[in-house]
C-alpha cells in the first residue's frame, strides 16, 4: 500500500550537501557539514513510540552518546507507535518513533531508519517444534470468529501430515494504540475481504477488550500472555524474535504470499491449491522483500508513506511474485517475506528550539547510515538495512527540519 506523489530520486538526494560515509566495521562517520557540531553541555534528545523499535534505539542511544558524542544522550521509551505519533506532532517529545507512517501531517517529517518485519506466533504444547503454514486469509477467519479451533479443516489443509489439536484457538492482540496491530491488519485487509477491523493509520485500533480478545501491552505484553495461554495465537514485532523463544513454549509460522485479488471477489481462500509459498522468517528474505519492493519510491509532501512492502508487486497492489525461492527458499535463493514494513521516527519540521533540533537531525543521519551497521547494531535485534534509495530519500525529509534559528 503505497500514496504516490512527485517522483525523487536518489541523484537529486545526493545535491543536499549532505556528506554520509559508512564503511565497515570499526569505520567512521562523517557529519553533514552544516550539522557538524558537538555539545559543550548536555543534551537530552527524548524518544517514544513503537515498543518494536524500542530494542533497537536502546542499542543506539549508548553508542551514539560513545562514539558521537559524549554529551548528547538519547532517552528511549515505548508506548505504541499511536504515543510516538501524538507526542511527536505535538512537540512535547524530540521523536516520535512509529511501524507506519503518520497519515495527519501535523508538522511532522516521516523519516525511515531502519527495515523490519512481524512474525505470527502461537503456543501450541504438542507442536513446540513445527513451523505451521498460516496466511492472511487463515488468519483473518480466526480473528474474525469464523475459525475457532486449530484443526480447522482450513488450518489442516495447509499444513498436511500436522496433528493438530482439537482445541480452541486463543487469539491475542496489542492493548495500546500498535503500529503492530496495523501492520498485522493491512496484512489481513489485503489477504481477505472478511477481514473486519480496517487498516487505518489514525486508528491504531486496539482490537482487545471489545472484541474478547486476550491483549498485552507492548510486544512484551503480547509474549507474556501468550507464554500464559496454551493455544494462544498472536503477532510479535521482530525485535522480540529471541525473547518471544527463549522459554521453549513459543513457536512462529511460515506465512503464505497471497493477497486479495478484485477476480476473486476480494480474498483468496486458505486452500492448498490457491497457496503457492509459505515463506518462513529469515533475514534474506524480509531483505529480499525489500530490494524488489522499494525500488520505485516516491517522495510526498512530509516523507516517505508505506505501510506493508510488497516485495515483488508486479501489478500493483493485488499480484504478489512467487520469488526466485518459491516455498523452500535459501540464502542465495529468497523468496519475500510477507509481512516486511518500515520502522518510521517521526521530527517536527519547525521545532521550538531548532538549535536542539540540530542534534537530533544530526543523530538521525547517524542512525541511517553507520547506525544501519548490521554486525553493530540491526543483526541484534533481526532488522535489515535501509535500501540506498531509501537513505537517500531520508536526507530530503530530514532537509525539510529547520536546525537554524
Amino acid at each position: 500500500m503505497r500514496r504516490r506523489s512527485r517522483q525523487f530520486s536518489l541523484a537529486a538526494a545526493l545535491g543536499i550537501g549532505v556528506i554520509l560515509l559508512v564503511v565497515g566495521i570499526g569505520g567512521g562517520y562523517v557529519l553533514g557539514s552544516y550539522l557538524s557540531k558537538t555539545s559543550t553541555s548536555t543534551v537530552d534528545i527524548t524518544e517514544t513510540g513503537s515498543t518494536l523499535m524500542e530494542p533497537l534505539m536502546d542499542i543506539w542511544g549508548p553508542n551514539y552518546t560513545s562514539h558521537v558524542d559524549s554529551h548528547v544522550i538519547i532517552s528511549p521509551s515505548g508506548g505504541g507507535s499511536g504515543q510516538g505519533q501524538s507526542e511527536s506532532e505535538a512537540g512535547t517529545i524530540d521523536i516520535g518513533a512509529s511501524d507506519a507512517y503518520t497519515a495527519n501531517n501535523l508538522g511532522v517529517v516521516d523519516v525511515p531508519v531502519a527495515i523490519s518485519s512481524q512474525l505470527v506466533m502461537y503456543n501450541i504444547p504438542s507442536l513446540k517444534g513445527v513451523h505451521l503454514n498460516l496466511n492472511g486469509s487463515i488468519l483473518a477467519l480466526i480473528y474474525n470468529g469464523t475459525i475457532t479451533n486449530w484443526d480447522n479443516k482450513l488450518i489442516a489443509g495447509a499444513n498436511p501430515g500436522v496433528s493438530l489439536p482439537d482445541e480452541t484457538i486463543v487469539p491475542v492482540v496489542r492493548g495500546d494504540s500498535s503500529g503492530d496491530t496495523y501492520i498485522f491488519s493491512v496484512y489481513c485487509d489485503m489477504s481477505d475481504k472478511y477481514w473486519p477491523y480496517g487498516n487505518s493509520t489514525k486508528a491504531f485500533q486496539t482490537l482487545a477488550p471489545a472484541d474478547g480478545f486476550a491483549s498485552g501491552t507492548g510486544n512484551a505484553g503480547v509474549i507474556t500472555k501468550l507464554e500464559a495461554l496454551n493455544y494462544s495465537i498472536g503477532y510479535v514485532g521482530i525485535s522480540y524474535k529471541t525473547s518471544a523463544l527463549a522459554s521453549g513454549q513459543l513457536n512462529y509460522a511460515a506465512l503464505g504470499d497471497n493477497l486479495a485479488s478484485t477476480a476473486a471477489g476480494g480474498n483468496v481462500t486458505a486452500t492448498p491449491a490457491d497457496q503457492k509459498n509459505y515463506i518462513l522468517w529469515s533475514a534474506q528474505n524480509v531483505s529480499y522483500d525489500a530490494n524488489l519492493g522499494l525500488n520505485e519510491l516516491n517522495y510526498s509532501a512530509h516523507g516517505l508513506a508505506v505501510s506493508l512492502i510488497l516485495g515483488g508487486s508486479t501489478s500493483g497492489p493485488t499480484v504478489w511474485a512467487a520469488g526466485a525461492g518459491g516455498t523452500d527458499p535459501t540464502v542465495t535463493n529468497p523468496t519475500p517475506y510477507p509481512i516486511t514494513n518500515l520502522e518510521y521516527t517521526l521530527v517536527k519540521t519547525a521545532p521550538s528550539s531548532p538549535s536542539h533540533q540540530a542534534y537530533v537531525v544530526q543523530f538521525l543521519q547517524w542512525a541511517i547510515s553507520y547506525g544501519n551497521n548490521v554486525t553493530l547494531y540491526l543483526g541484534q535485534v533481526n532488522f535489515v538495512p535501509l535500501t540506498s534509495e531509501l537513505a537517500g530519500l531520508d536526507q530530503q525529509a530530514l532537509s525539510e527540519v529547520q536546525v537554524h534559528s
